[in-house]
């Protein structure tokens, strides 16, 4: 029996049997990788469109395709989803054959061994991409229950058959499409009548070479057909036609494409536009989109387009805005015009809006409308709205609508039975507002203007996509508010009528980058004049004490708040001489729940009622409203000794060294949001904290973080307040039973 201890021949064994072979095995993947390298980028947009197919927010794209068939921009972005998956899987297949046509360095050239591979690539790159999108459409068509949107399900995996079927129909004409047109050739150039000047030129285009005769990896541009440059220069045209019209008709024309459409459309333009930077990059031996990548960052010194969007218009002095205390003595003297509640008390209702996109928007208008439709005295016991990233959006939302009601009248609003404001109309308004897409317009400009300005060399504000996403939701308010604007107009001016009707306060929470620090904007002053004054917000910055002699629109003092991580840049904050003074994110870098604010809220109420006995008649009731759907039976908290498989709260399996630090991070965001919460909690007592939330069965579809929600998404989100299974971790019906409760005595 042959074995040995000798660590030599332990040594030659391991050489000759593992490193030897995968060394072989290398040596081969990368000269089969580099016959691949001249058509990278048609591979490259073709799994970037998938993935955002597969994606949530491309899943939720998808199915709004499908339920909104009646709408005029609906059905323009159907026709553009179809024709720009067309041009994408077509561009993906043709531009990778071009590609491997012509000759690069480095790349191997016209062998026999690589001719069946090169031309079959580009046909299995078509293919996949047309197989994609259907395994897309079908995976949509599973986020619905099987008695909801049957008609949605069924045209979803209708879309889904036909993608496959003309996959298949693709992948069979472009691979028999030189026998068959060189048999029609044969046929043809036997008709008399097509042999003239005129037709046989035509019949001639029909003489192709067979696929084993073709010739890759030896060409110059000059030898490709002039049909072929033809196409590529219309491929370049197009992507400057679609920046110009992003550019200049962004807010009318994105939403008419859709999401979907925008980005294939912009993966298409990719694949021509990189695949010229890699024939002259390769042919030059000089690595061009790394050059352009390093000229990005070099640029970045000082072509920063992102700062904050300020009006001309002058605001309110800082100094001489109303503080916290005087806001709240406000309150109480409007309660004191009509009669104290059943046990002596006035509720004072103040609410936190967790961030989340546009599902935490479209939740928190609706939570907020519901409440307001079934208590039509509500918006004069509700103090405050502190709000973070969608939160803050959807509590824009309805205290800008009810402001809207407030231009109408001037008497206080519950001096008669059910009020005036019109809460049913309310909350269609904010749910149509929410209910548009957003996404469009931010993606547009982001794949279009925005990504061009980071070769730019100098700033151009207008090509910045935070300014995108301001103006559709301006644009939104305008179209379900007619003859109103406020969503362009200064902050301040929704609360130009306070001393006749009661006006809630606004917090909208964001985040200093430089130190991590809470900046918040809101209609009051938070930060004490000089040391007499009291400090009722700790560790802060006041927004409207920087942009000063500057107003913010209410969409740009949202957007502070809301600028969502990557889809939203950072806001610069910056001064008339362009002093770069620091940068603005989403407040839920600091924590996501508004939580911080409310509670330093509630504190100074506490120090009221010490000052002022009559404060003692006030019971503080928080309206805490999360969006984080919770599995149905699930208290949402995860725990160390759980074993619950459907916690988020698992151990990595490996690289815990490299990752644990960064997952840490990441995941305090949400335990600080917790904390803060819980504290609330604690501080008001469990009867006086009413959480409101989203939960979901185990199958159903999960909700998208992005700026588009399907009618799937926004039907079962108006569901939960009619629901009450999410208990223990909320009961949203208990929730409005309380409410109702607190209020009742509190009409004339």
């Amino acid at each position: 029996m042959a074995t040995s201890s000798n660590p030599g021949s332990i040594g030659a064994w391991f050489m000759q049997r593992v490193l030897l072979p995968l060394h072989h095995f290398w040596l081969w993947l990368r000269e089969w990788l580099s016959v691949l390298k001249p058509c990278r980028f048609s591979i490259l947009m073709v799994l970037v469109g998938i993935a955002f197919l597969i994606l949530a927010q491309g899943q939720d794209v998808l199915r709004a395709l499908a339920e909104r068939q009646d709408g005029h921009a609906d059905e323009w972005q159907q026709f553009f989803f179809f024709t720009s998956m067309l041009a994408w899987s077509l561009y993906a297949w043709y531009l990778a054959r071009v590609m491997l046509y012509l000759e690069f360095p480095g790349v191997p050239g016209n062998k026999r061994r690589y001719q069946a591979f090169r031309a079959w690539v580009p046909r299995i790159i078509g293919l996949i991409a047309t197989f994609g999108v259907a395994v897309a459409l079908y995976r949509a068509s599973l986020g619905y229950e099987s008695a909801e949107y049957a008609a949605v399900r069924s045209l979803l995996r209708g879309w889904a058959i036909w993608f496959v079927i003309g996959g298949l129909a693709f992948f069979a004409v472009v691979s028999a499409r030189r026998a068959m047109s060189r048999a029609a050739y044969a046929k043809l150039k036997r008709v008399a009548a097509l042999q003239g000047p005129l037709a046989a030129p035509m019949v001639k285009l029909l003489d192709v070479r067979r696929s084993d005769k073709e010739v890759y990896g030896a060409l110059d541009f000059a030898d490709l057909p002039r049909s072929t440059r033809v196409l590529m220069l219309l491929s370049l045209l197009g992507v400057l036609v679609l920046f110009l019209l992003f550019v200049f008709a962004l807010q009318p024309s994105a939403p008419l494409i859709g999401p979907a459409g925008i980005l294939l459309l912009a993966a298409a333009g990719w694949i021509a536009a990189g695949s010229v930077f890699d024939f002259i990059g390769m042919r030059l031996r000089f690595p061009l989109l790394t050059a352009l990548f390093l000229l990005a960052l070099v640029f970045s010194l000082w072509n920063d387009n992102h700062a904050v969007r300020v009006l001309a218009e002058r605001p309110a002095a800082w100094e001489n805005r109303a503080d916290l205390r005087a806001a709240l003595k406000d309150w109480f003297n409007h309660q004191l015009l009509r009669p104290v509640g059943a046990k002596g008390e006035y509720p004072l209702f103040v609410v936190s809006g967790e961030g989340g996109g546009i599902r935490a928007a479209y939740w928190t208008a609706t939570v907020l409308s519901e409440i307001q439709k079934q208590n039509p005295c509500f918006a004069d016991q509700l103090f405050s709205l502190s709000g973070v990233s969608g939160g803050s959006l959807g509590s824009a939302v309805f205290t800008a609508l009810l402001a809207e009601q407030n231009a109408t009248r001037g008497a206080f609003r519950c001096d008669r039975e059910g009020g005036a404001i019109d809460g049913k109309k309310l909350q269609e308004q904010a749910q149509a507002i929410l209910g548009e897409d957003f996404l469009s317009p931010v993606m547009a400009a982001a794949l279009y203007p925005d990504l061009t300005q980071r070769v730019l060399p100098f700033p151009v504000p207008s090509f910045d996509r935070a300014r995108a996403l301001e103006q559709a939701w301006e644009r939104a308010w305008r179209q379900h508010v007619p003859g109103s604007n406020r969503f362009a107009e200064p902050f301040d001016r929704l609360w130009q009528d306070r001393n006749a009707v009661w006006m809630p306060a606004l917090f909208l929470n964001s985040t200093w980058v430089e130190t991590g620090k809470r900046l918040i904007v809101s209609n009051l002053r938070l930060a004490p004049r000089d040391a007499t004054d009291a400090e009722d917000f700790v560790d802060m910055e006041d927004a409207h004490r920087f942009f000063g002699e500057h107003a913010l629109s209410l969409s740009s003092a949202v957007h502070l708040s809301a600028r969502f991580t990557y889809v939203s840049p950072a806001g610069t904050l910056t001064k008339d001489d362009g002093t770069v003074y620091g940068r603005a994110v989403d407040g839920g870098y600091f924590e996501n729940s508004g939580a911080t604010t409310t509670l330093e809220i509630l504190k100074t109420i506490n120090l009221l009622a010490k000052l002022d006995p009559r404060w003692k008649q006030v019971r503080p009731v928080v309206i805490h409203i999360s969006n984080e759907p919770v599995r149905k039976g699930k208290d949402g908290k995860d725990k160390l000794a759980s074993k619950d498989k459907s916690s988020q709260a698992k151990p990595l399996a490996g690289l815990n060294e490299i990752l644990s630090p960064l997952i840490a991070l990441l995941n305090t965001r949400d335990a600080r949001a917790v904390y803060a919460r819980e504290t609330v909690q604690l501080h008001v007592g469990d009867a006086d904290f009413l959480h409101f939330g989203l939960c979901q069965n185990k199958n159903q579809v999960s909700i998208p973080l992005g700026w588009v929600l399907s009618d799937v998404v926004q039907g079962r989100m108006q569901e939960q307040l009619a629901e009450g299974d999410c208990v223990p971790a909320f009961d949203n019906i208990q929730n409005l039973r309380v409410i109702g409760e607190r209020m009742a005595a509190r009409r004339r």
